[in-house]
């Protein structure tokens, strides 16, 4: 079975940090491992000191396979969307990509919705994440998983934030149609999310517009998202070679 070697990609991470960031003074002991990861999924650190705050997303230990392509691709996609939704107040700043499979960008201070309660925040909090997901689409970025409670993010100041945008596409050279699909799947993801944490229901307007989608959801050709879909099925080729 396929290890990954931690101590090797930290040391990776040092070096990269230090290359990057040459005005601060990088220490190896600032760094620490928030989530390994599957051999095929990146492993997750934070870095942190008195000028730095990070997380950094690194595929560099995962098999050369998916280092090459998957790993490559889902940086450089997330990078990319990170820079367009710079102003966005939910989304991380200062991303930087490290080398060409790890990417930096500003630590955001919370806790997943997923942690919390049922009915325990307040809606004010949902009404902003609905506002700053629209100002999203109209950048002409979907992030298709905000049904996962597990990438929106309640932060220490209270408000909304968005995370793991590798999975996220441009709408720009979409049809109107599919584009407002797309849309309405983050919109309703937000509905989901409301529904579940939310100390208020949601008021007609947004639960029809909920109910309506999940009805189409059962046979969209989506469900699942094929870029996923396809990665599993790398994944699953890998393990069976090691």
């Amino acid at each position: 079975m396929f290890k990954k070697n931690i101590n090797l990609i930290r040391k990776n991470i040092v070096k990269f940090l230090i290359l990057n960031y040459p005005n601060c003074n990088i220490k190896r002991e600032n760094l620490s491992l928030l989530n390994e990861g599957k051999f095929a999924n990146a492993t997750v650190f934070r870095y942190k000191d008195k000028n730095l705050d990070l997380t950094i997303k690194d595929f560099s230990g995962s098999p050369w396979l998916v280092r090459k392509t998957f790993g490559k691709l889902f940086i450089n996609l997330e990078y990319n969307n990170l820079v367009k939704l710079s102003n966005n107040p939910s989304i991380a700043k200062n991303p930087k990509k490290l080398s060409e499979c790890t990417l930096a960008f500003g630590f955001i201070k919370g806790k997943a919705l997923k942690f919390f309660p049922k009915s325990s925040i307040e809606k004010d909090f949902f009404l902003k994440l609905e506002k700053n997901v629209k100002a999203m689409h109209s950048k002409n970025i979907v992030h298709l998983d905000l049904r996962n409670l597990g990438n929106i993010l309640v932060g220490k100041d209270g408000h909304p934030y968005i995370i793991d945008f590798q999975s996220a596409i441009s709408t720009k050279y979409l049809g109107s149609w599919l584009s407002k699909i797309l849309k309405t799947s983050d919109l309703t993801g937000v509905y989901k999310c409301w529904n579940n944490r939310c100390t208020e229901p949601l008021d007609e307007k947004r639960s029809n517009i909920l109910t309506e989608f999940n009805k189409l959801r059962k046979v969209w050709i989506f469900r699942g998202y094929p870029l996923s879909r396809a990665l599993k099925k790398i994944k699953e080729f890998i393990y069976q070679k090691n």
